[in-house]
């Protein structure tokens, strides 16, 4: 019977019966199933594309594309079907027409294409589509300098992802969660100050969250920026300004409380003709004219000693001025040159830095900008909250060692350039330090007879100006 009849064997080596033919379905190509993670596949560099979620910069890729020339291609790129990609970031993937788009290795991509080679050796791998945005950003995270707004919208689209401000801190080796989330209340700002923040030309992240925590409306924010920038006010200033700014301004009062105004030169007193013109400053009552055919006019006031203290007060500020330009060179040549303080000096800087008021965030960010412009900040880092941070965890001793000094003698020149102050036994003694380390020497009247009150021993001035021939 059929049923009994034993199969035959086939020999060891022999080739299989052929199965039997089925009616051609089309090729498989554009068929998903066809390919499964971790298949090897040999692609047109035309029917790929770039990741969006990879910002690195790729750089010249001749040099690469030579070796792939001459050596080929020694590892395969990793790619994603574009339909897989679409159903974790469809937002991203909307622009996206090829079949498949690159998780790692768009530079030995784009080499192939800088040649003009049509194919690429690629492997599968549609499993990294959920975590590629995450996987980028950690692997790119070190390689490219972001500024602050730009570090906290990847944390924010990490945390969109699931993960934690903890886990982003681990995953990216950070400090901890709180960097994380001062960074992500920068995103509250006005976009005019999230796009400066970090920048030369705007606030470092400190100061952006101080300004964020004093003020609740975006264009106070900004007036506020404004006011510290411009006016080199403080932040407590530029807020109170900003919530007084209907108030007099200081000096002045009502003028219901100051009589009648004025005259202006040339104008004269209501309709009467028989006042006088008021010479300019004067606010006395006009005098009547006298008879005869021309009015006199009156007599000028003489200066009042009130009015020589202002003639001197100004004549002192601009002194002031020019003796803060003046120490800023200093400053400026003393990080330049690296000087090396003796024991005593550096005990003494350090000293007045931790015992006399100072105000942390400019004095970093002046530190800050010295060491840039005398090319020994190390690191090419623009913010200065993130500088300060890659410079203690470095484990370079000098570098911190420099960055402290400065730190410390940009705190010293912060408070001595403060016009709202008077100066001190410390302001004196920071420029002893210039005087001893630099060679400077002050050539104002005003810093002069400062440093003398204190005794700190002044160098010689400049040669004054020859006499005038008359």
């Amino acid at each position: 019977m059929a049923g009994q009849l034993k199969r035959a064997k086939r020999k060891p080596g022999a080739p299989a019966s052929p199965a039997p033919q089925q009616p051609d379905a089309g090729p498989k190509f554009f068929e998903l199933g066809s390919e499964a993670d971790g298949d090897a596949l040999k692609l047109k560099t035309s029917d790929i594309s770039a990741n969006p979620f990879n910002d690195r910069d790729l750089g010249d890729v001749s040099d690469l594309a030579s070796s792939i020339e001459m050596d080929g291609l020694l590892q395969d790129i990793v790619v994603m079907h574009t339909s897989v990609f679409a159903e974790h970031y469809p937002d991203a993937a909307s622009g996206i027409t090829t079949k498949y788009v690159i998780a790692f290795g768009e530079r030995r991509w784009r080499a192939h294409q800088h040649i003009g080679k049509e194919e690429i050796s690629a492997v599968l791998r549609n499993d990294v589509a959920p975590k590629i945005r995450r996987v980028l950003f950690v692997e790119n995270f070190h390689r490219k300098q972001l500024s602050p707004i730009e570090e906290a919208r990847r944390f924010q689209a990490l945390h969109e992802d699931g993960m934690s401000y903890r886990q982003i801190a681990e995953e990216l080796s950070l400090g901890g969660p709180n960097h994380v989330s001062r960074r992500l209340e920068l995103l509250r700002l006005p976009t005019a100050l999230q796009n400066i923040v970090g920048t030369e030309d705007g606030p470092g992240v400190t100061l952006a969250r101080s300004i964020l925590a004093q003020l609740a409306e975006p264009d106070e924010q900004i007036r506020a920026w404004e006011l510290i920038r411009d006016e080199n006010l403080t932040l407590g200033q530029a807020v109170d300004r900003i919530r007084n700014a209907d108030a007099v301004p200081p000096g002045n009062t009502p003028a219901e409380e100051t009589g009648p105004a004025p005259v202006p030169q040339g104008n004269t007193s209501g309709d009467s003709e028989d006042t006088a013109p008021v010479p300019q400053g004067n606010t006395d009552v006009p005098a009547p004219r006298t008879t005869g055919d021309a009015p006199k006019p009156a007599a000028a006031k003489p200066k009042t000693p009130a009015g020589a203290q202002t003639l001197a007060a100004d004549r002192d500020t601009a002194e002031r001025n020019n003796a803060s330009a003046d120490r800023d060179q200093a400053c400026r040549q003393l990080i330049t040159n690296g000087s090396k303080l003796t024991p005593d000096q550096h005990a003494a800087l350090m000293g007045r830095t931790l015992l006399a008021p100072m105000q942390q965030g400019p004095a970093r960010t002046r530190a800050h900008r010295w060491l840039r412009d005398a090319g020994v900040a190390v690191f090419n880092i623009s913010d200065t909250d993130s500088y300060f941070e890659a410079v203690l965890s470095s484990g370079q001793t000098e570098l911190v060692n420099r960055v402290a000094v400065a730190t410390a003698v940009a705190a010293g020149e912060v408070r001595a350039r403060d016009g709202r102050r008077q100066w001190d036994k410390s302001d004196a003694e920071h420029v002893r330090l210039l005087i001893e380390t630099t060679g400077y020497v002050p050539e104002t009247a005003w810093e002069r007879a400062q440093l003398d009150k204190y005794g700190v021993p002044l160098p010689e001035a400049g040669e004054p100006d020859p006499e005038p021939i008359h």
